[in-house]
């Protein structure tokens, strides 16, 4: 998208983003320069982090993440034999 930079140095962020990150007006900004390009982060509001933080502790709750990766590592690794095993002999 492109959008045009006003006289006095503001931008519209265009509705579909602004939309898509549920962006409010007052919502602040970090802006860094990297490589040339201007970057812009929205500041997540210290209540709203607590509220998300808060959520994915509850999730989370009882969950062995351990056991979790190990599981995901062994199917892995068995579909990998079978890919393995599926190949013409050489």
């Amino acid at each position: 998208m492109i959008v045009k930079l006003s006289s006095k140095g503001q931008l519209v962020i265009p509705r579909r983003i602004r939309q898509a990150l549920n962006l409010k007006p007052g919502t602040e900004f970090e802006v860094e320069l990297i490589d040339g390009q201007i970057v812009m982060r929205p500041v997540i509001d210290k209540a709203e982090l607590k509220q998300i933080i808060g959520e994915l502790r509850r999730l989370a709750k009882g969950t062995n993440f351990l056991d979790d990766l190990e599981r995901e590592h062994r199917w892995e690794i068995e579909q990998d034999r079978r890919r393995e095993q599926s190949l013409p002999a050489r």
